[in-house]
C-alpha cells in the first residue's frame, strides 16, 4: 500500500503544478471558444471552422485565433444596453443600483 513516504514533497508539487498548469490550458481554451460564438462578425463557416480547429489542437488553435483576431470587436451593438447613451446629467442616477431601481 502506497504511503505519504512513498511520494515526495517535490513530486507533489510538480503534480500540483502540472495540474494548474493544464486547468490554465484548458481555461483559455473554453474562453476562446466562447469568445468565438459571442463574435458578430464571423460567419457561420468560420465559427465551425475556428471550432474545429480549437478541438482538434487545443492549444495551437487557441494561439492562433488569439494572434488573428481583431482588436476591437464590438459585441453588442448601440441600444442593447438600456440607459447607456442617456447623458450624465445632475439629475441623473448616481450609481447603477440607483439607475436600476429608478429607471432612470
Amino acid at each position: 500500500m502506497p504511503l505519504a513516504s512513498d511520494f515526495p514533497f517535490l513530486d507533489a508539487l510538480w503534480l500540483i503544478f502540472v495540474f494548474f498548469a493544464w486547468l490554465m490550458v484548458f481555461g483559455f481554451v473554453i474562453m476562446c471558444l466562447i469568445d468565438n460564438f459571442r463574435r458578430p462578425d464571423l460567419s457561420g463557416g468560420a465559427k465551425a471552422g475556428w471550432t474545429v480547429l480549437l478541438i482538434v489542437l487545443p492549444l495551437i488553435g487557441a494561439l492562433a485565433y488569439q494572434v488573428t483576431r481583431p482588436k476591437d470587436v464590438p459585441y453588442d451593438g448601440p441600444g442593447t444596453v438600456p440607459g447607456a447613451d442617456v447623458p450624465n446629467t445632475p439629475t441623473s442616477a448616481r450609481d447603477q443600483a440607483t439607475h436600476i431601481r429608478t429607471g432612470l
